[in-house]
């Protein structure tokens, strides 16, 4: 066992992330920002928990390992399950797909359902403490900068300021994280790709009127550069909830009121969401969300990176929230940690190079297929490789395809939820139906 760990940010990559420590270590501290949280309002500083989010399979699969019998806690308690090709009315590149019984299950709840139910599971663990109302300032690293040996904090209530010793750090602040300015101070420098999407989102969360009833479990209507910039979502929760979220690139403007957020939905290219809200009553208010940048932090990448830093979730790479990847990510990503902690003997260098080089794999098919897909709009277009122009034809022909080739289809499925590789899809069946699809 290991002394002392300390997690900076009690989001939910950094409860997986203290879950996956606690196995190894004598102690773990979430240091947190913000004010204890009773699992029923969202939590302040995660705007993110208005929206909607998607738990992965790979995510959900990871979930599962970290907390033995959590899937079925959170159906208990309300969430959803779907069959991925059945239960979905997917609209993409002005098709809309054929559905079926896949094998690919899903359970779906609202963000604030599926972290409460990670924390009440975090209080059960003896050796994790969360302390709240402190911010922490910098990192402390030893006189060779080997190796980072905690972190400078401060009690936001009196001002105290304290140096915390440990083991080991992981950041799990999210997109805000200060680590790179922190490595900056010791003339660390730490590589960071961004694509810009000036994205926004609007969402508002509806119940049906009485005796009204929805056709299907979710609705996506998916962005198709270049000729539909705008997205949708109707997904259901807990409770008979749901949530309509759209989404648009390039800057474009949100829906701010009742009337813009019903005009939006009258024109866009499907009826389904006007009737869906002559169904509904709305229950909330409307919630906007603004997100410039898609951007991925190539610690893998620095050579003299300290020993002992790991940093998670957000805070290693943040994703157009569109494709739902983040939690999964992060859960995968603490996963990981947990697997190379097994019958570890030492944290040194080739531990931390370790983490980063698995965690890199673990998001670059995510990466580029978000990176990738925003190519396609107009005004967000970059210089591409040879490589990136083959995916964007190659993975068009396979968004077509799959409205009709139900093997196509549920390939598309297993890749996006992160449980096959993108080499799946290049099957030899499905190199056949792309080559006849070129020719007819």
């Amino acid at each position: 066992m290991f002394n002392k760990a300390i997690v900076i940010g009690g989001s939910i990559a950094g409860k997986l992330a203290a879950k996956a420590l606690s196995t190894t270590f004598e102690e773990i501290i979430i240091l947190e920002a913000g004010e204890e949280w009773n699992g029923i309002d969202t939590r302040k500083r995660v705007p993110q928990s208005n929206h909607p989010h998607v738990l992965l399979k790979g995510g959900e699969k990871a979930i599962e390992e970290l907390f033995p019998n959590i899937t079925n806690e959170l159906i208990e308690a309300g969430s959803i399950i779907n069959n991925f090709t059945r239960d979905l009315k997917w609209h993409q590149f002005g098709l809309w797909k054929q559905p079926f019984i896949g094998e690919v299950h899903m359970i779906q709840q609202s963000r604030l359902l599926l972290e409460w139910h990670i924390q009440k599971r975090i209080n059960q663990i003896s050796n994790i403490t969360t302390q709240f109302g402190t911010l922490v300032e910098g990192l402390l690293v030893d006189g060779k900068l080997n190796k980072v040996c905690g972190v400078k904090a401060k009690c936001l209530e009196t001002g105290t300021q304290e140096d915390i010793q440990a083991d080991i750090v992981v950041d799990a602040s999210g997109f805000g994280s200060k680590s790179i300015g922190w490595l900056r101070e010791y003339d660390i420098e730490v590589q960071e790709e961004k694509v810009r999407i000036d994205l926004f989102y609007a969402t508002r969360m509806f119940k049906l009127k009485e005796n009204e009833k929805l056709d299907c479990c979710n609705m996506l209507m998916s962005p198709s550069f270049p000729d539909n910039p705008y997205g949708v979502l109707i997904q259901t929760i807990e409770d008979n909830r749901y949530f309509v979220t759209f989404s648009g690139y390039a800057n474009e403007k949100a829906p701010q009121t009742d009337d813009e957020f019903y005009d939006f939905a009258e024109n866009l290219s499907i009826p389904n969401v006007t009737g869906f809200l002559n169904k509904a009553e709305g229950i909330t208010d409307i919630k906007t969300y603004k997100i410039p940048y898609q951007v991925r932090r190539r610690f893998d990448l620095v050579n003299n990176l300290p020993e002992r830093l790991l940093v998670v979730g957000d805070a290693h790479c943040r994703f157009d929230p569109v494709f739902g990847q983040g939690v999964s990510v992060a859960a995968m990503e603490a996963y990981q940690l947990q697997l190379l902690l097994q019958d570890r003997k030492d944290l040194g260098k080739i531990f931390t190079q370790q983490f980063y080089k698995k965690t890199a794999n673990i998001i670059q098919t995510p990466w580029e297929m978000t990176t990738t897909e925003i190519s396609r709009h107009p005004q967000l277009k970059r210089e591409l490789t040879i490589k990136q122009k083959f995916q964007l034809w190659y993975t068009k022909q396979i968004y077509q395809l799959s409205a009709s080739d139900s093997d196509v289809y549920i390939r598309l499925v297993r890749v996006m939820n992160l449980i096959r590789s993108p080499f799946h899809l290049f099957h030899p069946k499905v190199l056949l139906a792309v080559l006849l699809k070129r020719k007819n």
